[in-house]
Order: structure tokens, then sequence, then C-alpha cells
């Protein structure tokens, strides 16, 4: 596998994502997200997330998830929304979201990228950190909101969480492409140098997959597609040091 090879899946996966129209919430802040790594132009999405808000959050069946994707999304597009930071604030309680790691970690991620940082949250990850969190894709998204929030400070408990990761990964991937691509983006965002020889078998087994699963679902493509960009800068920055 070279670069070659990534651009060139990665182009054809852009050239399908931009030919989609996504509804949901999270299908266009994913698809967003994918097209602003990319350096895609992303006006019309933006426009169309922003116009499913609700002061400060976008009511959906999975509201504070959906509030925090569009959040995240649209950080990176550098649009902060003061109104949705005062929103997710305020359905904290005891330093955690609906005393569910998942949202807590989607919860402390959008904070993070909107540039809010929350001690109290992430205490309450770590501290509460069991076997029964024990998952792939929940522990990743843990690590995940742990860098963005304070990456000096959790370092000894994401160093331990990376090696639980990688024990855990199957002929490459970590069994559902949502799952790999979601640890796939912890491990490179959250790792050293090292961790892209690390990860590459992970981005070989993605690309098998979006070959036999062509075209795939939104939400899937556009996560493969921020996976394969990730990767891409990890490698071109550790080759410039």
């Amino acid at each position: 596998m070279n670069e070659a090879d990534i651009q060139g899946a990665a182009q054809a996966g852009l050239n399908w994502l931009k030919q989609q129209e996504p509804v949901s919430v999270k299908g266009i802040s994913r698809t967003l997200q994918a097209l602003t790594v990319w350096g895609e132009d992303t006006s019309r999405l933006s426009s169309a997330l922003l116009s499913k808000q609700k002061n400060g959050y976008w009511e959906t069946d999975k509201t504070l998830l959906d509030t925090a994707r569009a959040g995240s999304a649209l950080a990176g597009c550098w649009i902060i929304q003061p109104e949705t930071i005062r929103w997710i604030h305020e359905r904290q309680d005891k330093g955690c979201w609906n005393e569910s790691e998942i949202d807590t970690a989607y919860a402390l991620i959008a904070l993070g990228d909107m540039g809010v940082r929350d001690e109290e949250g992430c205490d309450w990850l770590c501290n509460n950190y069991t076997g029964k969190w024990e998952h792939a894709g929940t522990t990743a998204l843990i690590i995940t909101a742990l860098f963005k929030q304070d990456k000096e400070l959790y370092r000894d408990f994401i160093k331990d969480r990376q090696s639980w990761i990688l024990s855990k990964r199957e002929s490459g991937g970590w069994v559902h492409i949502a799952t790999s691509n979601l640890v796939i983006q912890a491990l490179v965002l959250t790792g050293d140098s090292d961790m892209v020889t690390e990860i590459e078998p992970s981005i070989v087994w993605l690309l098998g997959k979006q070959e036999s699963n062509n075209p795939g679902n939104i939400n899937s493509r556009a996560l493969s597609l921020i996976s394969l960009k990730v990767y891409l800068d990890k490698l071109n920055s550790d080759l410039l040091l």
C-alpha cells in the first residue's frame, strides 16, 4: 500500500459522497466533517445543518449525541456557537451526561472541538472506567475525548487504553466498519509517530472493506474518508520530522 492507493480510494469516495443528499443530522454532520478535512466546499452542508438547529441544539431521537456531532462538525468549519456550548453544559449532571459513558465522551469531544475544557467530565470518565466499558469503540471515544480536553493530563490513561484497543484488533480491523473507523481515528489522533506503523494494517483492511462494500452508506463512507485523511496527515507530518 502506498499514498497513491489511499488518495485514489479517497477520491472515489469523495466523488460518491458529494453526490449524496444526507437528510439526518448525523448524516449531514458526518458528511460535513469528511468534506471539511479533505478541503472541499462545505457551505451548502453547513447551512443545511444550521437550518435544523433549534435554540442551540438539534432535536432528534438522540438529541445530545446529534447536537454534539453537529457542534463538532461546525467547529471544523470555524463555526462556534455559544448557545450550543451552553445547551450541552446545562445538561451535565454530576460530571456526566445521562449517566452514559458514550454521551459523556461525545459531549466532551464537542466541547473540546469548540475550545471548551471540562475537567469534571474527564474525571468522571476516568474514575468510572471499568470492564463493562471495555469495548473498542467506546474506549476509542473516551480516549478521543480525553485527548481533545487535555492530552497531557490524561497521557497515561490514554497510553494504557491505546495498547488495550490494539490488542483487540482482528485481521486488521475491529469487526464493524463504524467501530473500526472510530478506533483508527482515535489511535492516529492520540498516538505518537510509531502509531503510523501500528495502524497501517488497519488502513489496508479499511481499503479492502471499501472495495467490497462499495458504495456503502453515507455515514460509513464519511467516517472512512475521515480516517484516511487523518492517517495521511499523520504519515506526512512524521515524514517531515
